[in-house]
């Protein structure tokens, strides 16, 4: 569930892609304060209207979002429970800074209103 450690080409928080996703900030705020956001490309869409069945079979969390969240030291409620319980180390994610620096950063690119 934490294996990603790099935002994915296309990850909506990825420097230089927000702009292309242009989300609105209702939405932003909803995956910021979301207990968990799983990346885009573990969602199996082709059951995506049967709860039980999106996520897949090898759901993985957003390393992007994973990686603002912690830069800005407030991660998710998954995050917080990885840690705790299981001992996750985040501090290899994203070792190149390809994620947006800050969330500040986050709503610049999308534009959000």
């Amino acid at each position: 569930m934490f294996d990603l450690k790099r935002p994915c080409n296309n990850c909506p928080f990825r420097k230089g892609e927000g702009e292309r996703f242009l989300l609105p900030r209702l939405r932003l705020r909803e995956i910021r304060r979301g207990d968990a956001f799983q990346c885009h490309k573990t969602v199996d869409y082709d059951h995506f209207d049967v709860p039980e069945k999106r996520a897949g079979n090898r759901p993985q969390q957003c390393a992007g979002l994973m990686a603002v969240l912690m830069r800005e030291g407030e991660p998710n409620t998954i995050m917080q429970i990885a840690e705790r319980m299981a001992g996750v180390d985040f501090s290899d994610l994203d070792p190149q800074r390809e994620a947006y620096d800050s969330w500040a950063d986050v709503l610049k690119a999308h534009k959000a209103r």
